[in-house]
């Protein structure tokens, strides 16, 4: 009985041994693995990069604020905060230009600058809607919204004048709506609309 306990012993010593050999020669074999990984990397990362030539500087690009210049600079950060729920992010003035005020107001990441100044002229009196998307420059600016009709509706009830109400355009493929800030700047709601009411789309590619 103990000649066979013994051989069992020796037997299970063994395997165990072996076990732990295999498990040392498959580690040394994965460290071999990695170092000729790494090896081959740093040899093919030069080709590579020379592939795809140097990172274009423009490619990581964002829009990241827009500037409105106003004569009120009080009256405009109270219009944007109560209307479209801006809040004010930082203050400041230059010692170089005494004149101005200064703010971000934000809102969901987008930054609108207020520039104000006792010399910034007052808006020309707006004219026709469809005229004024024809005049040069930068025209309006927009916001995405869920419901165009429902945004609206709230700015209505606010006492906000309304240029263009909620229209579908299937063109586009957006319903959009216009209306004024304080200093008279268009501003667009939209929406997309629902794949059934868009028309084909029939321009190039990109």
């Amino acid at each position: 009985m103990n000649s066979s306990c013994n051989t069992l012993q020796i037997t299970a010593n063994a395997a165990i041994l072996e076990i732990i050999r295999i498990v040392s020669m498959m580690t040394k074999f994965k460290k071999k693995i990695l170092a000729a990984l790494a090896m081959g990397a740093a040899l093919t990362a030069p080709a590579l990069a020379n592939t795809l030539g140097p990172q274009e500087p423009l490619a990581q690009m964002q829009a990241e604020h827009v500037m409105l210049a106003t004569a009120d600079y009080d009256e405009t950060l109270t219009w944007y905060e109560e209307n479209l729920g801006f809040r004010i992010k930082h203050e400041w003035t230059v010692p170089e230009f005494p004149d101005l005020q200064l703010a971000y107001l934000e809102k969901n990441g987008f930054i609108i600058e207020v520039v104000a100044s006792p010399n910034t002229p007052e808006a020309e009196p707006a004219g026709d809607f469809s005229k004024r998307l024809q005049q040069p420059g930068i025209r309006h600016f927009a916001f995405l919204v869920e419901d165009v009709d429902a945004a609206i509706a709230t700015l209505e009830n606010q006492g906000v004048e309304i240029i263009l109400s909620p229209t579908s355009f299937p063109t586009s493929g957006r319903r959009v709506a216009f209306f004024e800030d304080n200093n008279g700047n268009l501003i667009e709601f939209l929406e997309e609309l629902p794949l059934g009411e868009r028309q084909p789309y029939t321009g190039g590619e990109g």
